[in-house]
């Protein structure tokens, strides 16, 4: 009966040691190498579906000086562009992928430490500056208030 007990005990053990090692360690993401980023994005097909390419042209024309109050007032911040079918991995741990987004278009600031902010739809020169001047907490020349 010992023998028995024993045998059946030795079963166990190995069985649960064997499970122990075949499962898979979770492993974290990989961390941004940017701790703030903001991202333009736009979902070209969904826009074209809806008959709003005078949106997508809109937004194309102040991303230009978006981008150059970026460079300027936000240095420690990367700009992106990020279309349909792009995946992008976010300071704050999340992912960005247009396709699932709501809006069409807008903006994403995002920094380690802190919930995302999502902008939607066209945003000028001045409202995108107060936004992230907010956000980053980083005074911008391009900020009326």
């Amino acid at each position: 009966m010992r023998r028995l007990l024993l045998s059946l005990t030795l079963i166990a053990l190995t069985g649960t040691l064997g499970i122990a090692q075949k499962t898979r360690k979770h492993t974290k993401k990989p961390p941004a190498p940017y701790k703030a980023i903001a991202v333009a994005f736009y979902d070209e097909s969904r826009l074209r579906e809806r008959g709003a390419e005078g949106e997508l042209t809109d937004f194309q024309y102040f991303f230009k000086d978006i981008q150059q109050i970026a460079v300027r007032d936000f240095p420690n911040v990367e700009l992106k562009v990020l279309q349909a079918g792009e995946l992008l991995h976010l300071p704050d741990g999340t992912n960005l992928n247009v396709q699932n987004m709501r809006p069409d278009l807008g903006y994403v600031l995002s920094a380690t430490g802190k919930k995302a902010r999502i902008l939607t739809g066209v945003q000028s020169e001045a409202d995108f500056a107060c936004a992230a001047s907010t956000f980053f907490k980083r005074p911008s020349s391009a900020c009326p208030k």
